[in-house]
């Protein structure tokens, strides 16, 4: 009612909020308002409603230096031309083996990063969780999906892909890096997807590169870490200081 684009008031609301420690009660507020309007789980907060344009703000603002040790030192080793990747699976193996390399390490820092994740974000997430378990009490797995809709889809995903917009690079990648990054961020979205690695999800892959590629990570472990990674960043129990390592700024220029 006070703005004619709601979105344009996200980001210093958030910053408000954020000041006056009550971001995570307004965050449960919009996030409960757009689960009445969700039908099915599956579609838990993938769309851009203001409940997670929020949280997609909080994430970029609280979650900087977050991001900063778990993904840099990998994504700085990325450089490997990536052009040869379509439809080339038989003939490049050498290029197939090195994306699986990117993105096992990739995997592997998010999983075991839960210890570096604000408790800010944590608070967050346990949150959506607990509201998405309520709103959906037939699905065991939404809960899951809840949380990993933003920690892998609208944060891991986006920085591996946009490294210079989250300060994880000084520049925009070139076009063959960036070529690795996309394949590297669609990888993590798959892999970070709670319960993605089934043969119908395998089997929506238009590239047949890309379904030959999911194949090998068709293990159990891999679901596991994902289980264990989103328990540990939506539990209620205190991950770090719940101080932010940066003040927000309120208003700029």
């Amino acid at each position: 009612e006070v703005c004619r684009d709601k979105y344009d008031a996200v980001l210093p609301l958030v910053r408000l909020l954020l000041h006056h420690h009550k971001l995570v009660p307004f965050v449960a507020a919009v996030a409960e308002l757009d689960l009445k309007d969700t039908q099915e789980a599956n579609t838990i907060f993938r769309g851009n409603s203001l409940a997670t344009r929020c949280v997609d703000e909080m994430m970029k603002i609280v979650g900087k230096h977050y991001l900063k040790v778990t993904l840099k030192p990998v994504i700085d080793e990325v450089g490997y031309p990536a052009e040869t990747f379509f439809s080339t699976w038989d003939t490049a193996p050498c290029v197939a083996e090195n994306l699986r390399y990117y993105v096992d390490k990739v995997f592997r820092e998010i999983v075991r990063s839960s210890i570096s994740c604000p408790t800010l974000m944590c608070d967050v997430f346990y949150s959506l969780r607990h509201l998405a378990a309520k709103r959906f009490p037939n699905d065991p797995h939404v809960q899951y999906s809840a949380v990993s809709s933003f920690v892998f889809l609208r944060f891991f995903a986006v920085a591996v892909v946009s490294p210079h917009t989250f300060h994880l690079r000084p520049h925009h990648p070139d076009a063959q890096t960036s070529r690795t990054l996309t394949l590297i961020s669609k990888a993590i979205q798959t892999l970070g997807s709670w319960g993605s690695l089934t043969k119908s999800k395998l089997s929506s892959f238009k590239e047949t590169f890309m379904y030959e590629f999911f194949k090998t990570f068709q293990e159990e472990n891999f679901t596991e870490s994902v289980k264990k990674f989103l328990d540990d960043v939506s539990s209620a129990e205190s991950k770090e200081p719940s101080g932010l390592s940066e003040p927000i700024h309120l208003k700029e220029g």
